[in-house]
């Protein structure tokens, strides 16, 4: 089973990512930076899940990297956003297993 690391740029509040496969970069101590991200993720088989579009210049630029998922949307309101995900995250999870990359935004969900 996938394990997805949600980075502080994300809600904690966005119900299904507050199963047991996931896990809030901030409940993390030894989480600092974008690259204590990185790392953690390769080192420990995650899914980075972001908002973060340096994930993705980072991702262009290197040979190895973790899985990300870049949901790369305009700002909604809180109950919008999980309506979004909630409704788009199974499509995800699904692209995510042939996929290294995902972005995620409100028209598409496209894979690299």
């Amino acid at each position: 089973m996938l394990q997805f690391l949600i980075d502080e740029n994300l809600p904690f509040f966005i119900p299904i990512w507050n199963e047991k496969k996931f896990r809030h970069v901030s409940s993390i101590k030894e989480i600092s930076s974008d690259t204590d991200i990185w790392n953690y993720a390769l080192a420990n088989n995650q899914v980075i899940v972001t908002r973060d579009s340096d994930f993705y210049y980072r991702y262009m630029d290197n040979t190895i990297s973790p899985k990300i998922i870049w949901i790369d949307i305009s700002n909604m309101k809180k109950r919008n956003f999980i309506e979004f995900i909630e409704l788009c995250w199974p499509q995800v999870e699904e692209a995510i297993l042939i996929a290294n990359f995902i972005i995620v935004d409100e028209e598409k969900i496209e894979t690299i």
